[in-house]
């Protein structure tokens, strides 16, 4: 948690920079039109907290964290910044999205302004329900596999506005070399995929190349 710092607006965005009092080239800012807001509180959960010594587990961590949010949020409203990381994680996946869920909640409700990451498909959901949310994915682009059967999608680097992803932990698995045989096993462990939020709109080779805008 911090002072001051900048932001983009809505639920997606990146922060940047550019040139001026002798710097160098920043980052391009992922907006068409940017626009660059300052804040009285910045908090954010972002890394791997967990202090055996402390009795702290990951989980409790991301939950103190979440509480700070709240505060600040209280405290500042439009002027407080929340960055979140995988809300809802290190914890039973239905329980901690559950709470993830309620916690954006609260915080929309309490006016600050919020960026979050996640592979819950229920958060995901969330985002294309509630018009206070924007929703982003980070494109993927089919490539055939040189060694097992089907094909891989690989990340393009490039945001889609408006678009869901899905998470491809299969795919991930296998580019680190995980045995086909266990893979095959895992496809078939995988429960049908009705209900999912991945509508395949950050895939590369989809029409249009995924959906943009909200």
């Amino acid at each position: 948690e911090g002072e001051g710092g900048g932001g983009a607006e809505g639920g997606a965005g990146a922060g940047g920079g550019g040139r001026g009092g002798g710097g160098g080239d920043g980052a391009a800012m992922a907006a068409s039109s940017p626009r660059v807001d300052f804040f009285s509180a910045v908090v954010s959960d972002l890394a791997e907290a967990q202090d055996v010594a402390a009795g702290t587990s990951s989980y409790s961590a991301h939950v103190r964290s979440c509480a700070r949010a709240l505060d600040a949020a209280g405290a500042h409203g439009a002027s407080a910044l929340v960055l979140l990381d995988e809300p809802g994680a290190s914890t039973e996946p239905a329980e901690g999205a559950a709470v993830a869920q309620a916690l954006i909640e609260e915080l929309l409700a309490r006016g600050a302004r919020l960026v979050a990451t996640t592979h819950a498909s229920p958060l995901k959901l969330l985002a294309l329900r509630d018009t206070r949310l924007q929703v982003a994915a980070m494109q993927r682009r089919r490539v055939d596999r040189r060694n097992g059967p089907g094909a891989a999608k690989l990340p393009t680097y490039s945001m889609l506005l408006g678009a869901v992803g899905g998470s491809y932990a299969l795919d991930a698995a296998a580019r680190e070399g995980l045995p086909e045989a266990l893979l095959a096993r895992a496809r078939g462990l995988l429960p049908d995929a009705e209900g999912d939020a991945d509508d395949g709109d950050a895939d590369a080779d989809a029409a249009g190349g995924g959906r943009s805008g909200p």
